[in-house]
């Protein structure tokens, strides 16, 4: 019987050390969010250069990709497609085309 207290007073202990870190929480349902302004999120880009500057929300860069696909920048040029950006998100994509050479 004193084995059994013994092996339970043991579990218990070693349950309440690894139990309570592990129950706190994270700070809520806004952790970390609150300190942080996200209002300014994509000034960091500034500093890269002009190169960064026309890429838009997701990166893409219009000259790179039509300098890469030559038939591309000519469909462009003709009219027959809006824009590369069109065309990759229509054609290219798909096609596997590179955003960059």
């Amino acid at each position: 019987m004193k084995m059994l207290w013994a092996t339970a007073a043991v579990g218990l202990g070693l349950l309440a050390a690894v139990g309570s870190p592990s129950a706190q929480p994270y700070g809520g349902p806004d952790y970390g969010y609150r300190d942080r302004d996200y209002r300014d999120r994509g000034r960091d880009y500034d500093d890269r250069g002009p190169r960064y500057r026309d890429r838009g929300a997701y990166g893409f860069d219009e000259r790179e990709y039509l300098r890469c696909n030559p038939d591309v920048r000519r469909a462009v040029a003709r009219g027959q497609m809006e824009s590369g950006a069109t065309h990759y998100r229509v054609f290219g994509r798909r096609e596997g085309r590179r955003l960059s050479c």
